[in-house]
């Protein structure tokens, strides 16, 4: 099917269906595509009058047409990519600060996409935008209503930010949740975003033996199994873990290059956030006058981010 350009931000069924002509060359072979999945039970002619009303719906409600061409048909793989990009947590989508990133949601908070299973990344999206605020009732609510529709990747990033939730609200459930994502991304295409999830999910676990259970020699290993090369996100979320698991072991100096190879591949994956918490690492490892002015730094670009739960993370490093 021919693309669009997914930076098209006022996309609707307008648009929705002008992909789908100019990918089937005309209205009425669209018409009798979907004709052939009712076995003809409406004419071609009927179909055909049925898109042309969908097409003036411009964002409103699709109805039954616009239920059967998105089933049929699907959206386009460039407006789909973009919003699934929007609702990961480890994309640079991050990276921006949050009014912005909220900023770019909301229109695609409408029809066509609020219709499609897309709207799945959506929610999720916004769940971490509000995450990232510490807007955690907010969270659930978007998280709510991603999980009845989200299926593969999007299904393992909502048992993910599930888990994340409930390490704040429900901590027992922590556990069960992470079973249930492990062969949700064993399953996906071996590419970035699977490495990036796997790498997500040690972490989570790593967390609660290294932080909450104070079991840094049973978190490390755990890090340690993550490949030694992939995509920088999963490389700053390797070293990040084995530079605290050092850290509570008494081992600074160790720390202190992992962290350091931390702060390498955040500027390697471009990504402000990640950097901030290699600084943040990196500020703790180091101690001191040193240790002092990284933090500064991390609190500047996590400010810039509008990034509560960052700003909150580091100011814990505060000298008394």
């Amino acid at each position: 099917m021919r693309e669009v350009d997914p930076d098209t931000l006022d996309f609707d069924w307008h648009g929705y269906v002008a992909w789908l002509v100019a990918s089937h060359g005309t209205l009425a072979a669209v018409a009798n595509r979907l004709a052939e999945t009712r076995s003809h039970t409406e004419d071609v002619e009927s179909i055909e009058r049925g898109l042309r009303r969908l097409r003036k719906r411009a964002t409103r409600d699709g109805g039954s047409w616009g239920m059967r061409c998105l089933r049929t048909f699907g959206l386009p793989k460039g407006i789909e990519g973009r919003v699934r990009w929007m609702g990961h947590y480890h994309s640079r989508f991050t990276d921006l600060p949050r009014s912005v990133c909220l900023d770019l949601l909301r229109p695609w908070e409408r029809p066509p996409i609020a219709e499609s299973p897309a709207r799945a990344w959506v929610q999720l999206g916004r769940a971490s935008v509000a995450l990232r605020g510490r807007y955690i009732l907010e969270a659930e609510e978007h998280l709510a209503r991603a999980e009845p529709v989200a299926v593969g990747a999007a299904r393992a990033e909502a048992l993910l930010v599930r888990a994340f939730v409930d390490s704040r609200r429900n901590p027992s459930a922590v556990a069960d949740r992470l079973d249930e994502a492990e062969p949700q991304i064993a399953a996906l295409p071996n590419d970035d975003d699977r490495a990036c999830l796997w790498a997500r999910l040690v972490d989570q676990r790593g967390y609660e033996l290294n932080v909450r259970q104070r079991r840094p020699d049973a978190a490390a290993p755990l890090y340690e199994a993550l490949p030694g090369v992939g995509p920088p996100f999963a490389m700053v979320r390797r070293h990040n873990g084995l530079g605290w698991c050092a850290l509570h072991l008494g081992d600074r100096d160790q720390a202190v290059e992992h962290a350091r190879a931390s702060v390498t591949h955040s500027g390697d994956a471009g990504s402000l956030r990640l950097r901030v918490m290699a600084l943040n690492l990196l500020a703790r490892a180091l101690g001191g006058e040193e240790g002092e002015r990284t933090r500064v730094r991390a609190l500047a670009i996590a400010g810039r981010l509008e990034d509560e739960a960052l700003r909150v993370r580091l100011l814990r490093l505060a000298p008394d």
